[in-house]
């Protein structure tokens, strides 16, 4: 699922970011299946982001801010499930970056500004 854009800059940076999120999850998340169950989720999040678009509920920065605060803690949720002894390290490593990626990218969707059309 594609999320709506507001401009060329809030699309780079969310396209980043969800490629950064993904990949890293692809990385330690070998069964399709759970792999699977991620993307279903994450394909809430986003439909939510863009019905929160449509629907013109909220504000601008409730707006933008949608996709990085849910996905890091739709990350952190999944990733505390999914860890077990012999993944533990890798997983928190993945889990400590992921976090410290969504909160530049929360930082750089606030540089955004509205645009009056």
């Amino acid at each position: 699922m594609k999320p709506i854009y507001i401009s060329i800059e809030h699309e780079v940076i969310v396209d980043t970011y969800l490629k950064t999120v993904y990949s890293s999850i692809r990385e330690i998340v070998e069964e399709d299946a759970k792999y699977n169950d991620f993307i279903d989720i994450a394909n809430i999040i986003i439909d939510y982001h863009n019905n929160f678009s449509s629907n013109r509920l909220g504000n601008f920065y409730d707006f933008l801010l949608i996709i990085p605060i849910n996905f890091s803690t739709m990350v952190s949720g999944f990733l505390c499930g999914y860890e077990t002894k012999e993944n533990a390290a890798i997983v928190k490593i993945h889990r400590t970056l992921i976090y410290e990626f969504s909160l530049r990218v929360i930082t750089e969707l606030q540089e955004i500004q509205p645009e009056n059309d």
